[in-house]
Protein backbone atom coordinates (compact mmCIF):
# COMPACT_ATOMS: atom_id res chain seq x y z
CA UNK A 1 0.00 0.00 0.00
CA UNK A 2 1.46 3.50 -1.10
CA UNK A 3 1.54 5.71 1.97
CA UNK A 4 1.97 9.60 1.42
CA UNK A 5 3.98 12.03 3.52
CA UNK A 6 2.58 14.36 5.98
CA UNK A 7 4.35 17.38 4.02
CA UNK A 8 2.28 15.71 0.79
CA UNK A 9 -0.70 16.03 2.06
CA UNK A 10 -0.64 19.41 3.15
CA UNK A 11 0.88 20.57 -0.24
CA UNK A 12 -2.22 18.21 -1.82
CA UNK A 13 -4.39 20.25 0.80
CA UNK A 14 -3.01 23.76 -0.61
CA UNK A 15 -3.26 22.69 -4.06
CA UNK A 16 -7.48 22.08 -3.82
CA UNK A 17 -7.57 25.33 -1.43
CA UNK A 18 -5.91 27.68 -4.00
CA UNK A 19 -8.79 27.55 -6.42
CA UNK A 20 -5.85 27.87 -9.49
CA UNK A 21 -6.92 26.30 -12.42
CA UNK A 22 -4.73 23.19 -13.01
CA UNK A 23 -3.31 23.61 -9.09
CA UNK A 24 -5.04 19.99 -8.53
CA UNK A 25 -4.06 18.10 -11.89
CA UNK A 26 -0.12 19.39 -11.33
CA UNK A 27 -0.31 18.24 -7.71
CA UNK A 28 -2.01 14.65 -8.22
CA UNK A 29 0.91 14.24 -10.66
CA UNK A 30 4.10 15.71 -8.63
CA UNK A 31 2.29 13.57 -5.23
CA UNK A 32 2.01 10.18 -7.85
CA UNK A 33 -1.63 9.87 -6.72
CA UNK A 34 -4.70 10.19 -8.25
CA UNK A 35 -6.60 13.61 -8.20
CA UNK A 36 -9.53 11.93 -6.18
CA UNK A 37 -6.85 11.71 -3.35
CA UNK A 38 -5.70 15.28 -3.87
CA UNK A 39 -9.28 16.14 -2.57
CA UNK A 40 -9.50 13.99 -0.12
CA UNK A 41 -7.08 14.55 1.57
CA UNK A 42 -7.69 18.28 1.29
CA UNK A 43 -11.35 17.06 3.21
CA UNK A 44 -9.27 15.12 5.72
CA UNK A 45 -6.42 17.91 6.16
CA UNK A 46 -9.48 20.29 6.78
CA UNK A 47 -11.56 18.15 9.20
CA UNK A 48 -8.11 18.18 11.30
CA UNK A 49 -7.98 21.60 11.55
CA UNK A 50 -11.29 22.14 12.10
CA UNK A 51 -10.94 19.46 15.13
CA UNK A 52 -7.76 21.56 16.60
CA UNK A 53 -8.12 22.37 19.89
CA UNK A 54 -9.10 26.08 20.40
CA UNK A 55 -6.03 29.02 20.66
CA UNK A 56 -7.78 29.81 23.75
CA UNK A 57 -7.34 26.01 25.31
CA UNK A 58 -4.07 25.74 24.50
CA UNK A 59 -3.24 29.14 26.22
CA UNK A 60 -4.81 27.73 29.16
CA UNK A 61 -3.86 24.12 29.04
CA UNK A 62 -0.15 25.78 29.01
CA UNK A 63 -0.47 27.66 31.79
CA UNK A 64 -1.86 24.87 33.62
CA UNK A 65 1.26 22.77 32.78
CA UNK A 66 3.33 25.64 33.90
CA UNK A 67 1.47 26.03 37.25
CA UNK A 68 1.67 22.21 37.76
CA UNK A 69 5.24 22.10 36.57
CA UNK A 70 5.83 25.18 40.21
CA UNK A 71 3.72 22.89 42.12
CA UNK A 72 6.11 20.03 41.87
CA UNK A 73 9.21 21.76 41.94
CA UNK A 74 8.16 23.52 45.29
CA UNK A 75 7.00 19.98 46.71
CA UNK A 76 10.01 18.83 45.68
CA UNK A 77 12.02 21.10 47.36
CA UNK A 78 9.75 20.99 50.50
CA UNK A 79 10.88 16.85 50.61
CA UNK A 80 14.28 17.40 49.63
CA UNK A 81 14.64 19.58 53.08
CA UNK A 82 11.94 16.78 55.00
CA UNK A 83 13.77 14.23 57.90
CA UNK A 84 12.40 10.84 57.14
CA UNK A 85 11.43 9.15 60.53
CA UNK A 86 10.08 5.36 59.40
CA UNK A 87 10.72 3.23 61.75
CA UNK A 88 14.07 2.61 61.84
CA UNK A 89 14.88 5.86 62.23
CA UNK A 90 13.00 6.28 64.99
CA UNK A 91 14.55 3.03 66.65
CA UNK A 92 18.27 5.10 66.05
CA UNK A 93 16.62 8.27 67.70
CA UNK A 94 15.48 6.17 70.64
CA UNK A 95 18.19 4.12 71.29
CA UNK A 96 20.77 7.34 71.00
CA UNK A 97 18.15 9.44 73.26
CA UNK A 98 18.28 7.08 75.97
CA UNK A 99 22.11 6.13 75.57
CA UNK A 100 22.01 9.98 76.71
CA UNK A 101 19.66 9.83 79.59
CA UNK A 102 16.67 10.82 78.40
CA UNK A 103 13.63 8.37 79.91
CA UNK A 104 11.48 6.16 77.09
CA UNK A 105 8.97 8.19 78.52
CA UNK A 106 10.63 11.34 77.15
CA UNK A 107 11.47 9.66 73.86
CA UNK A 108 7.92 8.59 73.51
CA UNK A 109 6.94 12.31 74.30
CA UNK A 110 9.40 14.24 71.91
CA UNK A 111 8.38 11.24 68.99
CA UNK A 112 5.02 12.18 69.37
CA UNK A 113 6.24 16.22 68.29
CA UNK A 114 7.36 15.16 65.53
CA UNK A 115 4.93 12.73 64.35
CA UNK A 116 1.58 12.20 63.51
CA UNK A 117 -0.03 10.48 66.08
CA UNK A 118 -0.72 7.61 64.31
CA UNK A 119 2.94 7.21 62.73
CA UNK A 120 4.33 7.88 66.87
CA UNK A 121 5.86 4.33 67.99
CA UNK A 122 4.24 3.14 71.25
CA UNK A 123 6.76 3.23 74.54
CA UNK A 124 6.52 -0.65 74.37
CA UNK A 125 8.07 -0.68 71.20
CA UNK A 126 10.34 1.66 72.49
CA UNK A 127 11.47 -0.22 75.24
CA UNK A 128 11.97 -3.37 73.23
CA UNK A 129 14.31 -1.33 70.72
CA UNK A 130 16.36 -0.16 73.37
CA UNK A 131 16.70 -3.28 75.20
CA UNK A 132 17.66 -5.32 71.93
CA UNK A 133 20.50 -2.43 71.20
CA UNK A 134 21.38 -2.91 74.51
CA UNK A 135 21.95 -6.06 74.45
CA UNK A 136 23.99 -5.86 71.33
CA UNK A 137 26.38 -2.79 72.69
CA UNK A 138 26.49 -5.65 76.00
CA UNK A 139 27.71 -8.56 73.47
CA UNK A 140 30.27 -5.70 71.68
CA UNK A 141 31.40 -4.57 75.00
CA UNK A 142 31.94 -7.38 76.63
CA UNK A 143 35.08 -7.91 73.70
CA UNK A 144 36.04 -4.73 74.29
CA UNK A 145 36.45 -4.45 78.14
CA UNK A 146 39.33 -7.00 78.30
CA UNK A 147 41.28 -5.67 75.87
CA UNK A 148 41.05 -2.19 76.85
CA UNK A 149 41.43 -2.73 80.97
CA UNK A 150 45.10 -2.94 80.61
CA UNK A 151 45.60 0.42 78.98
CA UNK A 152 43.09 2.38 81.38
CA UNK A 153 45.34 4.66 83.78
CA UNK A 154 42.65 6.98 85.46
CA UNK A 155 39.37 5.74 86.55
CA UNK A 156 36.95 8.22 87.14
CA UNK A 157 34.05 6.55 88.47
CA UNK A 158 32.97 9.28 90.69
CA UNK A 159 32.38 11.78 87.15
CA UNK A 160 30.14 8.77 86.05
CA UNK A 161 27.89 8.68 89.52
CA UNK A 162 28.43 11.85 91.01
CA UNK A 163 29.29 14.78 88.55
CA UNK A 164 32.53 15.25 89.76
CA UNK A 165 31.65 16.04 93.32
CA UNK A 166 32.74 13.45 95.84
CA UNK A 167 30.42 13.37 98.54
CA UNK A 168 33.39 11.71 100.87
CA UNK A 169 35.52 14.59 100.75
CA UNK A 170 33.20 17.16 101.90
CA UNK A 171 32.92 18.66 98.43
CA UNK A 172 29.81 19.16 96.97
CA UNK A 173 28.45 17.97 93.74
CA UNK A 174 28.21 20.44 90.90
CA UNK A 175 24.74 21.65 89.49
Amino acid sequence: MFKLSPRAWILNAAAVFSRQHGAVTRQAEQSACSRETVYEHARKVEQRLADAPDVDVVAELRAENQRLHEAIAGLTRQAESRVVLDKDKQREFATTAFAMGVSLRQVEDLLGVLLPQDQATDHSTLGRWVADEAERAGAILAALDPACVGRVETLAIDEIFFGGGRPWSGSSPRA
